[in-house]
């Protein structure tokens, strides 16, 4: 049961942690000037593969249409899928592809214990309650 208290003491500490202090909502806010030499910061990842930026005319028929048979898309281009996605005027401009390949695989050992550990299942509900379930089972290691 020792293992349940020390979820119980750091799973509080945490939630305090979370929470903004009086302090910190109180101080006069800071002016939002920056040079304009900053770069842009997006919400999105940037080991995301990146498609081109096309700024040709779609190749694509419009919706609703059957493509003729003078006009049909080359076979190269019919299983690129990435120009295809890219052609749509929706997503004109340079853009991420969702589920594409990452670079994020790190065989470290202190990667795998920041994402599955016992701090980092500590930190969050989800964590803390399979931390619970491992224990009611008696598991001997908790998490990595």
């Amino acid at each position: 049961m020792n293992a349940f208290r020390c979820v119980r003491a750091v799973g509080a500490a945490s939630s305090s942690l979370l929470r903004p202090s009086l302090a910190r909502t109180t101080a006069a806010p800071q002016s939002a000037t920056f040079p304009s030499s900053m770069r842009n910061m997006s919400l999105l990842s940037a080991r995301r593969p990146m498609l081109p930026l096309t700024s040709g005319p779609s190749t694509l028929p419009a919706p609703g249409t059957t493509p003729s048979s003078t006009s049909q898309l080359p076979a190269a281009d019919a299983l690129d899928l990435a120009s295809r996605l890219s052609a749509h005027p929706a997503m004109a401009g340079a853009m991420q592809i969702r589920c594409g390949p990452r670079d994020t695989y790190n065989p470290s050992h202190f990667v795998r214990k920041r994402r599955h550990g016992f701090l980092s299942r500590i930190r969050t509900k989800k964590g803390r309650k399979l931390l619970m379930r491992r224990l009611k089972k008696g598991r001997w290691n908790l998490s990595h």
